[in-house]
């Protein structure tokens, strides 16, 4: 059996119905094309995946609020970065 999804990951897929998934990886697997800031979090979000497709105004929002609430389970749980960094989280449909 998996374990529950983090209320916080959970919470994306009940406020955003068209986001289908996202991958949370570590910063050893940032494209090279992609800024490394000196503030970065030790986190890279990426391969977000909605349908149908959004404005890019949506899929910012979408995004930003991806990026924040990894951010908090990882400030609430600062032992979660390795059992999520490499992790895919999507929707699962029943």
């Amino acid at each position: 059996m998996k374990a529950a999804l983090p209320s916080q990951i959970e919470s994306l897929f009940s406020r955003h119905p068209a986001l289908c998934g996202f991958s949370v990886l570590g910063l050893e697997d940032v494209p090279d094309n992609c800024p490394r800031g000196d503030g970065h979090s030790g986190f890279f979000v990426g391969d977000v995946g909605v349908s149908p497709e959004l404005p890019d105004e949506q899929m910012r929002e979408i995004f930003q609020e991806i990026v924040a609430a990894v951010a908090d389970m990882l400030a609430e749980e600062p032992g979660a970065g390795e059992s999520v960094r490499g992790r895919t989280f999507a929707r699962v449909l029943h």
